[in-house]
C-alpha cells in the first residue's frame, strides 16, 4: 500500500501542539455513503484511518483542529457547539484551528455539506472519548469510581470533590484512548446543539476584521485588470493604452491579443484600464 504522502507521524504532531491532553479516535462505527454514490466520500486517509483531534489546554480551553473550512455556512460554530456538547463546557471555551495545514487532519474538502453530516459526527466522537478520558483521569485524581463522576462546565466532580480539566491536562502530553465505553449524547441530553449561539466569527465579518482569500498580500504582488472583448470571438484590432499608461504606478502587458493592466492596487489598474481605448473586430452570429 502507498504511504500517504499527507499523513504526519505522531512525533511531528506531538511539536506542532505543545502541550496538553491529547485525544485522537478512529471512525469505527460512523455512518458512509452508499459505494459508488459519490467517489472519494469517507475518511479521507483509507478506511479506517480518520483521525480527528481535540487538545486540552492547561487553562481548560479546548482546541478542535479540522480540515474543513468555514465560507459563510457558520460551521465553525455549529462544529464548536458539537464539540462544547460532548465535552460539558462552554461554547465560548472553544477554539476552533480550521484548515490550517500544519495542523489539521487532511479531509478531502470543504464541499457537499460534509462538515456537520460527516466531521461533526465524528467530532462528536472524538468529544465523547475526551470526555470518557477526562473522567477516568479525575477518578485516579479524586479516587471516586467514574460512575459517581460527572463532567459539566469544564470540570469533573463528585462526592463533594472537583477537579478542573485544566488541571486534568496539565503537564500531559501522551496520546490515551479511554478503559471505558464513550458514548455520544442522546438528544435528550442536548444542552448546547440546537440552541441559538453568537457566531463565532459573527463580530469580525460585521466589523470588518475577518481576513478572506482577496486580504492577502505578499511583497511585490501586482493586481490585473484585463481588457476584455466585447463579445465572443472578437478581435482586437486597435488599441491606445496612451492614457492608461499616465496613472502613476500601472504597468502595461501585452501578449498574443491580451492586454492587461498591472498595479500595486486593484482600484488603480481597474482606473487604469477605464482609460484604455480598443476596437474589435467583432463575428456575424
Amino acid at each position: 500500500m502507498k504511504e500517504n504522502p499527507n499523513r504526519y507521524s505522531r512525533r511531528d504532531f506531538a511539536k506542532f501542539i505543545g502541550g496538553g491532553l491529547v485525544v485522537c479516535f478512529s471512525d469505527r462505527g460512523l455512518a458512509q455513503a452508499p459505494k459508488g454514490k459519490m467517489p472519494g466520500f469517507g475518511p479521507p486517509a483509507g478506511a479506517s484511518d480518520w483521525n480527528a483531534y481535540l487538545q486540552i489546554g492547561a487553562d481548560g480551553r479546548v482546541t478542535v483542529f479540522s480540515g474543513k473550512i468555514e465560507m459563510g455556512q457558520a460551521n465553525t460554530t455549529a462544529l464548536a457547539q458539537m464539540a462544547a456538547e460532548e465535552l460539558a463546557v462552554p461554547i465560548d471555551s472553544i477554539a476552533m484551528v480550521m484548515g490550517d495545514t500544519d495542523l489539521c487532519p487532511w479531509d478531502m474538502g470543504t464541499f457537499g455539506s460534509m462538515s456537520v453530516r460527516v466531521y461533526g459526527a465524528a467530532l462528536r466522537s472524538a468529544a465523547a472519548e475526551a470526555r470518557q478520558i477526562l473522567l477516568e483521569l479525575a477518578s485516579e485524581r479524586l479516587s471516586v469510581p467514574v460512575s459517581g463522576l460527572k463532567a459539566e462546565n469544564g470540570a469533573v466532580a463528585g462526592e463533594g470533590k472537583r477537579v478542573t480539566y485544566g488541571e486534568l491536562a496539565r503537564g500531559e502530553k501522551i496520546t490515551r484512548k479511554p478503559a471505558g465505553k464513550a458514548a455520544v449524547k442522546t438528544p435528550a441530553e442536548f444542552r448546547v446543539i440546537g440552541q441559538s449561539v453568537e457566531r463565532l466569527d459573527g463580530r469580525a465579518k460585521v466589523t470588518g476584521a475577518a481576513k478572506y482569500a482577496g486580504d492577502l498580500r505578499f511583497p511585490g504582488l501586482l493586481y490585473a485588470a484585463v481588457v476584455r472583448p466585447p463579445a465572443h470571438g472578437a478581435k482586437l484590432r486597435t488599441i491606445d493604452t496612451s492614457e492608461a499608461e499616465k496613472v502613476p504606478g500601472v504597468r502595461v502587458v501585452r501578449e498574443e491579443g491580451l492586454v492587461a493592466l498591472l498595479a500595486e492596487h486593484p482600484e488603480t489598474a481597474r482606473l487604469a484600464r477605464s482609460k484604455v481605448k480598443a476596437e474589435y473586430d467583432i463575428p456575424d452570429v
